[in-house]
């Protein structure tokens, strides 16, 4: 696997390691298995969800892995760009190495436009 592929792979793994300790968060609010009618349950899981995102951001394991994960995602990033920089600056390179066709050059004279002063 390239440089890049490596970093966009370990970008992934953080994500679901932090997906992983988010759902933990909202699973700890007890009322993951509750059963009660629909829109109870989508109230209760908004406010779970909120809750859940309070208690993560006063995590210091998953502020370290929101850091980690957006250092990796600027290194896997950067790498692209780069990998990116270096395809367009060979292209250039190879096309200005291969001789083009003057399309500026004057077209041939075939006399009409000394006609056309003389009209």
């Amino acid at each position: 696997m390239s440089e890049v592929g490596e970093r966009w792979s370990e970008l992934g793994q953080r994500f679901e390691a932090l997906a992983l300790k988010l759902k933990l968060h909202f699973e700890q609010t007890g009322r993951a298995d509750e059963s009660a009618d629909p829109l109870q349950k989508i109230r209760d899981s908004v406010t779970d969800a909120f809750e859940a995102s309070g208690n993560a951001v006063r995590d210091d394991a998953v502020k370290a892995d929101v850091r980690e994960t957006g250092r990796l995602f600027l290194d896997a990033l950067s790498a692209s760009l780069a990998k990116a920089a270096d395809s367009l600056r060979e292209k250039r390179d190879t096309t200005a190495e291969t001789p083009s066709i003057d399309t500026k050059a004057a077209p041939a004279d075939t006399g009409k436009a000394a006609d056309s002063e003389t009209s």
